[in-house]
């Protein structure tokens, strides 16, 4: 549970462009582009921040717009921001999917009509934890992660 809201603190760190007062130490941060436009065009791509494992799925259709990751007390953690013109159902199928597939497992919560909210975790590594959440906002659907691993 800590590692979740350590994630959790990542997230909203990384994504909302805020600069968080923590004794983690940022590991290839990226700085957050600018909000999305009206005309339903994709902010600008950031590069993949170090050390994200490569067998987390990510949406194919999808761009990378924020993402960091943290060191802290013997775990890292990334807060990530992807954006696609997708709908929001298309990039809840791909994750049920993905994430319940090999070495994941997902369990969705309840959130309001047309976003979704679940967490995930490594099945061999239950400390390999997520939070996985999406929303539409002027005919961008933005896909925020946050996940923790012990170092």
């Amino acid at each position: 549970m800590r590692a979740l809201a350590a994630a959790l603190f990542v997230l909203v760190a990384a994504c909302a462009g805020s600069t968080a007062t923590s004794t983690a130490s940022p590991v290839g941060t990226a700085e957050p582009s600018p909000v999305a436009k009206r005309s339903g065009q994709l902010d600008a791509q950031v590069p993949m921040p170090t050390g994200f494992p490569g067998d987390v799925p990510v949406y194919t259709k999808a761009r990378l717009t924020a993402g960091a990751a943290f060191r802290s007390d013997g775990q890292v953690s990334w807060g990530m921001e992807w954006q696609t013109l997708d709908a929001v159902e298309q990039v809840r199928v791909f994750y049920a999917q993905r994430l319940s597939q090999g070495d994941w497992s997902i369990t969705f919560g309840t959130a309001p009509s047309g976003t979704f909210t679940a967490t995930f975790t490594r099945k061999s590594n239950a400390q390999v934890q997520g939070i996985l959440s999406s929303s539409r906002a002027n005919g961008v659907t933005k896909i925020s992660m946050s996940l923790a691993a012990p170092t």
